[in-house]
Protein backbone atom coordinates (compact mmCIF):
# COMPACT_ATOMS: atom_id res chain seq x y z
CA UNK A 1 0.00 0.00 0.00
CA UNK A 2 1.18 3.55 -1.02
CA UNK A 3 2.32 6.41 1.37
CA UNK A 4 -1.24 8.07 0.25
CA UNK A 5 -3.05 5.10 1.07
CA UNK A 6 -1.60 4.95 4.45
CA UNK A 7 -2.19 8.32 4.91
CA UNK A 8 -5.27 8.18 4.21
CA UNK A 9 -6.08 5.40 6.69
CA UNK A 10 -4.56 7.20 9.01
CA UNK A 11 -6.79 10.26 8.54
CA UNK A 12 -10.12 7.73 9.21
CA UNK A 13 -8.48 6.51 12.35
CA UNK A 14 -7.82 9.81 13.55
CA UNK A 15 -11.60 11.05 12.72
CA UNK A 16 -12.88 7.50 14.29
CA UNK A 17 -10.73 8.46 17.21
CA UNK A 18 -12.47 12.03 17.80
CA UNK A 19 -16.06 11.01 17.12
CA UNK A 20 -15.41 8.13 19.71
CA UNK A 21 -13.80 10.94 22.59
CA UNK A 22 -16.70 13.40 21.36
CA UNK A 23 -19.20 10.57 22.70
CA UNK A 24 -17.24 9.67 25.23
CA UNK A 25 -14.71 6.80 25.27
CA UNK A 26 -15.86 5.47 28.56
CA UNK A 27 -19.93 5.62 27.93
CA UNK A 28 -19.14 3.77 24.38
CA UNK A 29 -17.03 1.19 26.68
CA UNK A 30 -20.01 1.03 28.68
CA UNK A 31 -22.32 0.37 25.98
CA UNK A 32 -20.12 -2.32 24.90
CA UNK A 33 -19.59 -4.29 27.94
CA UNK A 34 -23.62 -4.56 28.34
CA UNK A 35 -24.18 -5.40 24.38
CA UNK A 36 -25.95 -8.44 23.19
CA UNK A 37 -23.39 -10.55 21.93
CA UNK A 38 -25.24 -12.71 20.01
CA UNK A 39 -27.01 -10.60 18.09
CA UNK A 40 -23.66 -9.00 16.47
CA UNK A 41 -22.58 -12.62 15.55
CA UNK A 42 -26.60 -12.76 13.66
CA UNK A 43 -25.77 -9.23 12.19
CA UNK A 44 -22.65 -10.57 10.94
CA UNK A 45 -24.11 -13.97 9.54
CA UNK A 46 -26.96 -11.63 7.98
CA UNK A 47 -23.95 -9.52 6.24
CA UNK A 48 -22.97 -12.83 4.53
CA UNK A 49 -26.28 -13.79 3.30
CA UNK A 50 -26.54 -10.08 1.79
CA UNK A 51 -23.70 -10.87 0.19
CA UNK A 52 -25.01 -14.26 -0.63
CA UNK A 53 -28.10 -12.72 -2.45
CA UNK A 54 -25.73 -9.71 -3.66
CA UNK A 55 -24.02 -12.84 -5.53
CA UNK A 56 -26.94 -14.86 -6.53
CA UNK A 57 -28.22 -11.50 -8.54
CA UNK A 58 -25.09 -11.27 -10.30
CA UNK A 59 -24.95 -14.89 -11.00
CA UNK A 60 -28.81 -14.29 -12.87
CA UNK A 61 -27.27 -11.78 -15.02
CA UNK A 62 -24.53 -13.95 -16.41
CA UNK A 63 -27.05 -17.14 -16.72
CA UNK A 64 -28.68 -14.33 -19.10
CA UNK A 65 -25.57 -13.97 -21.07
CA UNK A 66 -24.86 -17.20 -21.36
CA UNK A 67 -22.13 -17.30 -18.76
CA UNK A 68 -21.92 -20.19 -16.41
CA UNK A 69 -19.94 -19.25 -13.32
CA UNK A 70 -19.49 -21.10 -9.99
CA UNK A 71 -21.28 -19.53 -7.33
CA UNK A 72 -17.54 -19.93 -5.04
CA UNK A 73 -15.49 -17.36 -8.04
CA UNK A 74 -18.24 -15.44 -8.32
CA UNK A 75 -18.60 -14.75 -4.25
CA UNK A 76 -14.58 -14.34 -4.58
CA UNK A 77 -14.95 -11.51 -7.58
CA UNK A 78 -17.40 -9.63 -5.02
CA UNK A 79 -14.83 -9.67 -2.20
CA UNK A 80 -11.64 -8.97 -4.31
CA UNK A 81 -14.03 -5.96 -5.80
CA UNK A 82 -15.12 -4.85 -2.58
CA UNK A 83 -11.79 -4.49 -1.66
CA UNK A 84 -10.29 -2.48 -4.31
CA UNK A 85 -13.49 -0.39 -3.40
CA UNK A 86 -12.46 0.34 0.02
CA UNK A 87 -8.91 0.98 -0.42
CA UNK A 88 -9.57 3.52 -3.77
CA UNK A 89 -11.15 6.66 -3.36
CA UNK A 90 -15.39 6.85 -4.09
CA UNK A 91 -17.46 3.81 -2.93
CA UNK A 92 -18.03 2.17 -6.51
CA UNK A 93 -14.96 2.85 -8.92
CA UNK A 94 -12.13 0.68 -9.22
CA UNK A 95 -13.25 -2.19 -7.79
CA UNK A 96 -16.59 -2.90 -10.70
CA UNK A 97 -13.81 -2.83 -13.11
CA UNK A 98 -11.59 -5.16 -10.61
CA UNK A 99 -14.03 -7.76 -10.43
CA UNK A 100 -14.77 -7.94 -14.35
CA UNK A 101 -11.26 -8.62 -14.60
CA UNK A 102 -10.83 -11.07 -11.91
CA UNK A 103 -14.03 -12.94 -13.07
CA UNK A 104 -13.29 -13.24 -17.00
CA UNK A 105 -9.71 -14.36 -16.15
CA UNK A 106 -10.79 -17.25 -13.93
CA UNK A 107 -13.99 -18.03 -16.47
CA UNK A 108 -12.46 -17.57 -19.52
CA UNK A 109 -15.18 -14.99 -20.81
CA UNK A 110 -14.62 -12.03 -22.89
CA UNK A 111 -15.13 -8.65 -20.76
CA UNK A 112 -18.01 -7.32 -22.95
CA UNK A 113 -20.33 -9.66 -21.39
CA UNK A 114 -18.87 -9.04 -17.74
CA UNK A 115 -19.21 -5.64 -17.88
CA UNK A 116 -22.29 -5.69 -19.37
CA UNK A 117 -23.70 -8.05 -16.45
CA UNK A 118 -21.80 -5.99 -13.59
CA UNK A 119 -23.10 -2.87 -14.91
CA UNK A 120 -27.01 -4.23 -15.02
CA UNK A 121 -26.28 -5.22 -11.64
CA UNK A 122 -25.20 -2.11 -10.33
CA UNK A 123 -28.02 -0.13 -12.20
CA UNK A 124 -30.97 -2.61 -11.02
CA UNK A 125 -29.71 -1.44 -7.65
CA UNK A 126 -31.60 1.80 -8.35
CA UNK A 127 -34.68 0.29 -8.14
CA UNK A 128 -35.06 -0.85 -4.16
CA UNK A 129 -32.67 2.52 -3.67
CA UNK A 130 -35.57 4.96 -5.64
CA UNK A 131 -38.28 3.14 -3.25
CA UNK A 132 -35.61 3.64 0.10
CA UNK A 133 -35.39 7.33 -1.03
CA UNK A 134 -39.00 7.99 -1.62
CA UNK A 135 -39.88 6.53 2.05
CA UNK A 136 -36.60 8.63 3.89
CA UNK A 137 -37.84 11.65 1.99
CA UNK A 138 -41.04 11.22 3.06
CA UNK A 139 -40.23 9.75 6.64
CA UNK A 140 -37.83 13.22 7.39
CA UNK A 141 -40.45 15.41 6.34
CA UNK A 142 -42.91 14.31 8.41
CA UNK A 143 -40.91 14.72 11.46
CA UNK A 144 -41.06 18.61 10.43
CA UNK A 145 -36.80 18.37 9.62
CA UNK A 146 -37.39 21.10 7.08
CA UNK A 147 -33.23 21.21 7.29
CA UNK A 148 -32.71 17.47 6.85
CA UNK A 149 -35.75 17.09 4.31
CA UNK A 150 -34.01 19.65 2.05
CA UNK A 151 -30.81 17.66 2.29
CA UNK A 152 -32.15 14.70 1.30
CA UNK A 153 -34.46 15.93 -1.60
CA UNK A 154 -30.98 17.49 -2.95
CA UNK A 155 -28.52 13.80 -2.54
CA UNK A 156 -32.01 12.21 -4.00
CA UNK A 157 -31.33 15.08 -7.55
CA UNK A 158 -27.72 13.98 -7.03
CA UNK A 159 -28.37 10.27 -7.02
CA UNK A 160 -30.40 10.32 -10.09
CA UNK A 161 -28.65 12.78 -11.69
CA UNK A 162 -25.28 10.78 -11.26
CA UNK A 163 -27.30 7.64 -12.29
CA UNK A 164 -28.67 9.21 -15.43
CA UNK A 165 -25.48 10.77 -17.01
CA UNK A 166 -23.51 7.29 -16.61
CA UNK A 167 -26.30 5.46 -18.12
CA UNK A 168 -26.29 7.64 -20.88
CA UNK A 169 -22.22 8.03 -21.34
CA UNK A 170 -22.43 4.38 -21.32
CA UNK A 171 -25.29 3.33 -24.07
CA UNK A 172 -24.24 6.35 -26.61
CA UNK A 173 -21.50 4.66 -28.92
CA UNK A 174 -20.62 8.67 -29.66
CA UNK A 175 -20.27 9.73 -25.91
CA UNK A 176 -18.43 6.03 -24.40
CA UNK A 177 -15.91 6.46 -27.16
CA UNK A 178 -15.02 9.73 -26.13
CA UNK A 179 -15.04 9.35 -23.26
CA UNK A 180 -12.74 6.15 -23.28
CA UNK A 181 -10.03 8.84 -25.17
CA UNK A 182 -10.96 11.55 -22.59
CA UNK A 183 -9.58 8.92 -19.67
CA UNK A 184 -6.81 8.13 -21.79
CA UNK A 185 -5.73 11.77 -22.13
CA UNK A 186 -5.69 12.58 -18.28
CA UNK A 187 -4.12 8.98 -18.16
CA UNK A 188 -0.93 10.25 -20.02
CA UNK A 189 -0.72 13.31 -18.46
CA UNK A 190 -0.19 11.72 -14.91
CA UNK A 191 2.07 8.61 -16.29
CA UNK A 192 2.83 9.14 -19.74
CA UNK A 193 4.93 5.95 -19.80
CA UNK A 194 2.18 3.97 -18.49
CA UNK A 195 -0.47 5.55 -21.11
CA UNK A 196 2.00 4.61 -23.97
CA UNK A 197 2.26 0.92 -22.17
CA UNK A 198 -1.21 0.80 -22.04
CA UNK A 199 -2.50 2.12 -25.14
CA UNK A 200 -3.63 -1.28 -26.84
CA UNK A 201 -5.90 -1.67 -24.08
CA UNK A 202 -7.62 1.37 -24.38
CA UNK A 203 -7.55 0.67 -27.99
CA UNK A 204 -9.46 -2.58 -27.21
CA UNK A 205 -11.73 -0.75 -24.66
CA UNK A 206 -13.07 1.20 -27.33
CA UNK A 207 -13.47 -0.79 -30.37
CA UNK A 208 -14.18 -4.43 -28.70
CA UNK A 209 -15.13 -4.47 -24.75
CA UNK A 210 -17.77 -1.27 -24.88
CA UNK A 211 -19.58 -1.75 -28.35
CA UNK A 212 -19.67 -5.56 -27.22
CA UNK A 213 -20.86 -3.97 -23.50
CA UNK A 214 -23.27 -2.08 -25.18
CA UNK A 215 -24.65 -4.89 -27.21
CA UNK A 216 -24.97 -7.38 -24.37
CA UNK A 217 -26.40 -4.57 -22.02
CA UNK A 218 -29.64 -4.55 -24.67
CA UNK A 219 -30.03 -8.27 -24.39
CA UNK A 220 -30.39 -8.41 -20.80
CA UNK A 221 -32.46 -5.46 -20.87
CA UNK A 222 -34.70 -7.27 -23.21
CA UNK A 223 -34.34 -10.63 -20.54
CA UNK A 224 -37.52 -9.83 -18.57
CA UNK A 225 -36.91 -13.09 -16.39
CA UNK A 226 -33.84 -11.99 -15.68
CA UNK A 227 -34.43 -8.50 -14.96
CA UNK A 228 -37.04 -9.22 -12.63
CA UNK A 229 -35.24 -12.33 -10.76
CA UNK A 230 -32.48 -9.77 -10.32
CA UNK A 231 -34.85 -7.09 -9.14
CA UNK A 232 -36.01 -9.82 -6.19
CA UNK A 233 -32.23 -10.46 -5.00
CA UNK A 234 -31.83 -6.29 -5.05
CA UNK A 235 -34.70 -5.51 -2.67
CA UNK A 236 -33.39 -8.46 -0.29
CA UNK A 237 -30.37 -7.36 -0.68
CA UNK A 238 -30.89 -3.86 0.35
CA UNK A 239 -33.64 -5.58 2.99
CA UNK A 240 -30.94 -7.53 4.72
CA UNK A 241 -28.97 -4.11 4.69
CA UNK A 242 -31.57 -2.85 7.32
CA UNK A 243 -31.89 -5.96 8.72
CA UNK A 244 -28.00 -5.67 10.00
CA UNK A 245 -27.85 -2.17 10.94
CA UNK A 246 -31.12 -2.89 13.14
CA UNK A 247 -29.28 -6.48 15.18
CA UNK A 248 -26.41 -4.00 15.25
CA UNK A 249 -28.67 -1.65 17.51
CA UNK A 250 -30.44 -4.21 19.16
CA UNK A 251 -27.15 -5.96 20.22
CA UNK A 252 -26.22 -2.58 21.97
CA UNK A 253 -29.59 -2.42 23.23
CA UNK A 254 -31.44 0.47 21.60
CA UNK A 255 -33.61 -0.19 19.31
CA UNK A 256 -34.19 1.76 16.16
CA UNK A 257 -36.72 2.30 14.02
CA UNK A 258 -35.57 0.60 10.49
CA UNK A 259 -36.80 3.38 8.58
CA UNK A 260 -34.20 5.34 10.42
CA UNK A 261 -31.76 3.36 8.99
CA UNK A 262 -33.10 3.91 5.48
CA UNK A 263 -32.48 7.26 5.48
CA UNK A 264 -28.56 6.93 6.90
CA UNK A 265 -28.52 4.32 4.32
CA UNK A 266 -29.53 6.50 1.39
CA UNK A 267 -27.25 9.67 2.72
CA UNK A 268 -24.30 7.64 3.31
CA UNK A 269 -24.70 5.77 -0.42
CA UNK A 270 -24.76 9.78 -1.91
CA UNK A 271 -22.03 10.82 0.52
CA UNK A 272 -19.60 7.47 -0.40
CA UNK A 273 -20.07 8.06 -4.06
CA UNK A 274 -17.94 11.27 -3.76
CA UNK A 275 -15.83 10.57 -1.35
CA UNK A 276 -11.86 11.50 -1.63
CA UNK A 277 -10.66 9.17 0.62
CA UNK A 278 -10.71 5.33 0.62
CA UNK A 279 -13.98 3.62 0.70
CA UNK A 280 -15.47 6.76 2.67
CA UNK A 281 -13.44 5.91 5.74
CA UNK A 282 -14.04 8.11 8.42
CA UNK A 283 -16.29 10.24 6.37
CA UNK A 284 -19.22 7.73 6.36
CA UNK A 285 -18.79 7.32 10.42
CA UNK A 286 -19.12 11.23 10.89
CA UNK A 287 -21.87 11.48 8.33
CA UNK A 288 -23.65 8.08 9.32
CA UNK A 289 -23.33 9.73 13.01
CA UNK A 290 -24.78 13.26 12.14
CA UNK A 291 -27.54 11.91 10.68
CA UNK A 292 -28.58 9.30 13.30
CA UNK A 293 -28.38 12.02 15.47
CA UNK A 294 -29.91 14.60 13.47
CA UNK A 295 -32.83 11.96 13.77
CA UNK A 296 -33.09 11.80 17.70
CA UNK A 297 -30.40 9.12 18.01
CA UNK A 298 -28.06 9.63 21.51
CA UNK A 299 -24.91 10.54 20.30
CA UNK A 300 -22.82 7.82 22.12
CA UNK A 301 -25.20 5.19 20.74
CA UNK A 302 -25.22 6.54 17.34
CA UNK A 303 -21.48 6.17 17.32
CA UNK A 304 -21.46 3.15 18.81
CA UNK A 305 -24.02 1.59 16.57
CA UNK A 306 -22.03 2.94 13.72
CA UNK A 307 -18.69 1.63 14.17
CA UNK A 308 -19.91 -1.67 14.70
CA UNK A 309 -21.45 -1.60 11.70
CA UNK A 310 -18.99 -0.29 9.82
CA UNK A 311 -16.74 -3.06 11.10
CA UNK A 312 -18.82 -5.74 9.78
CA UNK A 313 -19.38 -3.85 6.41
CA UNK A 314 -16.25 -1.95 5.89
CA UNK A 315 -13.48 -3.05 7.85
CA UNK A 316 -14.01 -7.00 7.71
CA UNK A 317 -14.61 -7.07 4.02
CA UNK A 318 -11.42 -5.00 3.56
CA UNK A 319 -9.29 -7.59 5.48
CA UNK A 320 -10.56 -10.97 3.57
CA UNK A 321 -10.70 -9.71 0.33
CA UNK A 322 -7.20 -8.62 0.59
CA UNK A 323 -6.56 -12.30 1.13
CA UNK A 324 -8.61 -13.30 -1.58
CA UNK A 325 -6.59 -10.94 -3.91
CA UNK A 326 -3.25 -11.42 -2.57
CA UNK A 327 -3.96 -15.22 -4.08
CA UNK A 328 -4.86 -14.00 -7.37
CA UNK A 329 -2.23 -14.03 -9.94
CA UNK A 330 -3.22 -11.48 -13.04
CA UNK A 331 -1.69 -12.88 -16.27
CA UNK A 332 1.24 -10.68 -17.16
CA UNK A 333 1.20 -9.08 -14.02
CA UNK A 334 -0.86 -6.42 -14.62
CA UNK A 335 -4.32 -5.78 -15.02
CA UNK A 336 -3.49 -4.41 -18.20
CA UNK A 337 -6.16 -6.00 -20.98
CA UNK A 338 -5.04 -7.84 -24.13
CA UNK A 339 -4.27 -6.53 -27.42
CA UNK A 340 -7.52 -6.56 -29.19
CA UNK A 341 -8.34 -10.16 -30.91
CA UNK A 342 -9.03 -9.83 -34.76
CA UNK A 343 -11.25 -13.23 -34.63
CA UNK A 344 -13.04 -11.08 -31.57
CA UNK A 345 -13.25 -7.50 -33.38
CA UNK A 346 -14.88 -9.80 -36.38
CA UNK A 347 -17.65 -11.34 -34.02
CA UNK A 348 -18.37 -8.01 -32.70
CA UNK A 349 -19.17 -6.57 -36.08
CA UNK A 350 -21.16 -9.51 -36.84
CA UNK A 351 -23.29 -9.09 -33.33
CA UNK A 352 -23.59 -5.02 -34.56
CA UNK A 353 -24.91 -5.70 -37.97
CA UNK A 354 -27.37 -7.80 -35.89
CA UNK A 355 -28.24 -5.77 -33.40
CA UNK A 356 -28.64 -3.06 -35.88
CA UNK A 357 -30.87 -5.96 -37.98
CA UNK A 358 -32.91 -6.43 -34.73
CA UNK A 359 -33.70 -3.04 -34.29
CA UNK A 360 -31.86 -3.06 -30.78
Amino acid sequence: MDKKRIAFFAGALIVIGALINWAGAQGIADILRNSDIEYFLLAIVVYLVTLLAWAMRWKVLLKGLGISAPLVKVFKAIFVGMFFNNISPGAKGLGEFIRVYYLSRETKEPYGPMTASVMMDRMLDLVPIGVMMLFATLYVYSLGETGLTVLIIILDVIMIGFSALVIGLLMSEKKAHSAIWWIYRQYARISPKGAEKRIESFKKIDEVTIPRFQHDFKILAKSKSATLMAVFYSFVYWTLTILRYYLIFLAIKHPIEPIAITVVLVVSMVVGMFAVVPGGAGIIEAVNTAVFIALGIDPQYSVTGVLLERLISYWGPTVIGSFVTAGFKPEGGDLALPAPDRRVLDEDAELEKASRREGL
